[in-house]
Formats: structure tokens, C-alpha cells, sequence
């Protein structure tokens, strides 16, 4: 008798178990399954590049720091929502634990991002770079996505999904205060040698000597180094640091190189001051929004191939600067002038940092690589400036377009042939390295 009373108490609580064991996963499934659209996440990316293109740039590494914590928290403002999805906090390096969601209610997680990153724009780019009026465009278009929002969620829903993306927006910022961010080089002596940099601008300018002690998103970033110069520095004029010099000369010159040449220079460049060239990030992003677009990707994994490609535009200067100041290595312009050409002057002006490794492949590479490992090595179309008139660029693949934008610092007369190379396969580790980080499991 007692065996019965207690198999029936066993039993009851199983069908008790039977019924609301199903009932719960469902919502929590049904939470981590659906997939929103996120056409309205292209919108603010190409939104905030217009309205960010009438002003004053941001030095490219400052704007890359900026877009990559955003991106981080775009995908924590949804992460929960996602099937396997797991806060970044676990991953990245010293990033702390995140506001989470209670998801034994619902959420729509399109008014949580959409809270965010309006949220996360005023919070970065606040300053000179984002005017009053900025501010207000940015408050309308949060208001008109809530607007078309109301139609797939109550407004309690929406209330607790952008209190929810609100609250991301806020830690995101203030774990980035604490990330020792600095371009000044203030105290920082140009060291004496052979072959040694020395600043080109007049008055003489240093940027960024510092920058490598930044904390990165990646462990892996932490220590990583260029590889040793390849070309062995030499005035020799049979030497190949010499032809190197040489070729820079040729190919870079304001008056040796071609108009198509000049004129790739200065796309990947995004030459010409407010209102002509994009500042860094905007023509990644729009290359990996292009993509996403092409490929029509939900809100999921836009909010992954998001913050996978931007987590490479602050990692990568982060071990390029570092290079930079330790090998300290001299540009084609100084060069050339002391070694083939006193009067020559190259397509663009040079910035204020040493050659080794190259700037601009440690921003577009590891995000190409992230995109190639992501999507394959696909045929991409390039049409960041076809508002100015300007012919898309259309590539055979990732990798070709990648490897222009590489080509393009020669022709603008800043790198030798050898820095872009390695700088090219620096960046395809970093890349790979990125593409590790298991923030959605299968």
C-alpha cells in the first residue's frame, strides 16, 4: 500500500510535470527562436554616416574604438533572444557582467537594439562630431522604428525591451571609460638609428605612441606583435629596401602616378574633408551592411557579423600601434628624399606614425577575413561613394577587394610593398582569431 501511495505521488507530480514542463520551454523557446527583422538596424548604420559626414573626422582609431563598442552592444541588447546565444562578457577580455533580461516575460528584441543604439550613439560620438540637431534626428528615428514597433508588441513589451536595451547602452559606456584609450604621445622621445622614423608634418606631429596599451577586446591582443621588418633597411641602391623605396616613388608620386591609381588611393582613403570622404568606420560598415543586406540576415545574425567585424576595428590598430613604436620604422617620403628624390611629394599627405605595420589594413582586413569566413570569399560590390558621382568598384571576391585596399596605401606614396604584405597577413590572423569567439553555439 505505501509502494502505491508513493508511486502515485510520483506519478501525479509527473503529470503535473508533463504539462508545464512543455509550456515553459515553449515560451523560452519561442523567446530564442524567432528571428526579427533587421532591416531597421541597416537603417541606423547608414543613417548616423550621413549625418556624421558634414563633420570634422575622427582620427580612424578613435571612430573604430567607437563603432566596435557599439557594435558589442547591439548584440548584447539581443543576445537573449537568440538561440545559443551567450553574453559577450564571457569572452571578451575584462568585459564585465551585463544587465540581463527575465525571460519569463517577453520581450521584443528589435525595440531593445533600437534603445540602444540610439542610446550608444549620443553616448559615443558626443562631442563636436554630433551637433544639437544630430541629437534630435537621432530622437526621431528612435521614435519612428518604436512607432512601427507598436504593431508587434504591447506597450509593456516595449517598455521593458527598451529599458532592457537603455540599460546595455549604459554599462557598454561605461566598461569603454575604463579601457586607458589615448592617440597622445605626449613625453614619448623618437628613438635614433638608421632607417628611424621621424615625423613628416611640420610642426612635427606624434600620434598614438601609447595606444597599444589600451585595453583590447581579445586576450590575444593583449601581447601580439608585428612580425621582425621583412627588407632589411639600406641606402643601397641595388638593395630591396631600396627598390621598395623605389616603387612607393613610382607608383605613389603626386606627379608618377596614374589618375587610377590616385584616384584608388583616395576611395580607400575616404579622402577629402567633411562632407566629401567618409570617416573611418562608415565605408566598413557599409561594406559588411551591403553584404548582410545581400544576403538578407536577420536581426540574429546581423547583431553577430556586427560586433565580429567591428571587434577587429579597435583590436587591429591596437597591435599595429604597438608595432609602429617598436620598430619605428621610417616612411617612403623621408626616404625618398634623402635617397632618390629631395623634391618628391607623394598622392596623400603622411600621417603621424611610424610605417610598420600598415594603419588602414588593420582596420579593413580582420573585418574582410571575418566576412570571408563568414559569408565565403564571395564577389562584393563597393559603392560607398556612388553619392558623389563615383562608379561602384566591383570585386571578384573579398579577398581581391582587400587586397587593393592594401595596394592603395603604395599608390598613395605611405607604405613600402613589404609593410602591406605583412600587414595583410597580420590581419588575416587577427581575423580568424575573431572568428573563434563563440558567441552564438550551434
Amino acid at each position: 500500500m505505501r509502494l502505491f501511495i508513493k508511486h502515485n505521488f510520483y506519478l501525479k507530480i509527473f503529470i503535473v510535470l508533463l504539462f508545464f514542463v512543455p509550456y515553459s520551454c515553449k515560451k523560452t523557446d519561442t523567446l530564442k527562436q524567432k528571428d526579427e527583422n533587421a532591416d531597421f538596424v541597416y537603417q541606423w548604420y547608414k543613417f548616423m554616416a550621413e549625418i556624421q559626414l558634414p563633420n570634422p573626422a575622427s582620427a580612424a582609431p578613435i571612430a573604430g574604438r567607437n563603432f566596435a563598442y557599439i557594435g558589442v552592444g547591439l548584440f548584447e541588447s539581443v543576445q537573449a533572444g537568440i538561440k545559443g546565444g551567450s553574453s559577450l562578457s564571457l569572452k571578451l577580455y575584462e568585459m564585465p557582467a551585463m544587465p540581463t533580461a527575465d525571460l519569463s516575460k517577453e520581450y521584443l528584441w528589435s525595440a531593445s537594439a533600437n534603445a540602444a543604439m540610439a542610446s550608444m550613439f549620443k553616448l559615443f560620438l558626443a562631442g563636436p562630431g554630433l551637433t544639437s540637431a544630430n541629437t534630435t534626428s537621432i530622437d526621431s528615428l528612435e521614435a519612428a522604428n518604436h512607432n512601427r514597433f507598436q504593431s508587434l508588441a504591447s506597450a509593456d513589451v516595449l517598455q521593458r525591451s527598451q529599458a532592457f536595451g537603455r540599460s546595455i547602452a549604459t554599462a557598454i559606456y561605461n566598461w569603454s571609460t575604463t579601457d586607458n584609450f589615448t592617440m597622445a604621445s605626449d613625453g614619448w622621445v623618437p628613438p635614433v638609428f638608421p632607417g628611424a622614423w621621424v615625423p613628416t608634418s611640420n610642426p612635427p606631429t606624434i600620434a598614438g605612441a601609447y595606444l597599444g596599451k589600451s585595453r583590447p577586446f581579445l586576450k590575444y591582443t593583449l601581447t601580439a606583435l608585428a612580425p621582425p621588418i621583412p627588407v632589411p633597411y639600406s641606402t643601397d641602391p641595388s638593395s630591396q629596401f631600396y627598390k621598395e623605396a623605389k616603387e612607393a616613388h613610382d607608383l605613389g608620386g603626386a606627379t608618377t602616378a596614374t589618375p587610377a591609381n590616385a584616384a584608388t588611393a583616395r576611395w580607400w582613403a575616404d579622402a577629402g574633408g567633411p562632407g566629401v570622404g567618409y570617416s573611418a568606420p562608415y565605408h566598413l560598415v557599409s561594406i559588411v551592411t551591403n553584404l548582410l543586406e545581400r544576403n538578407k540576415s536577420g536581426l540574429w545574425k546581423a547583431a553577430e557579423v556586427y560586433v565580429k567585424s567591428l571587434i577587429g576595428v579597435k583590436d587591429g590598430p591596437l597591435i599595429t600601434f604597438r608595432s609602429k613604436f617598436h620598430y619605428n620604422l621610417m616612411r617612403p617620403i623621408t626616404y625618398i628624399r634623402q635617397n632618390i628624390d629631395p623634391n618628391w611629394n607623394p598622392v596623400l599627405p603622411n600621417p603621424a606614425y611610424p610605417d610598420y605595420p600598415s594603419g588602414l589594413v588593420s582596420n579593413f582586413g580582420p573585418v574582410i577575413q571575418v566576412l570571408i569566413r563568414e559569408f565565403g570569399d564571395v564577389p562584393v560590390t563597393d559603392d560607398t561613394y556612388k553619392w558623389r558621382g563615383l562608379p561602384a568598384r566591383e570585386f571578384s571576391s573579398l579577398s581581391v577587394m582587400l587586397k587593393e585596399a592594401s595596394d592603395s596605401r603604395i599608390y598613395a606614396g605611405i607604405h613600402y610593398r613589404f609593410t602591406q604584405d605583412m600587414s595583410v597577413a597580420m590581419a588575416i590572423e587577427l581575423g580568424n582569431e575573431i572568428f573563434k569567439i563563440e558567441i552564438v553555439r550551434p
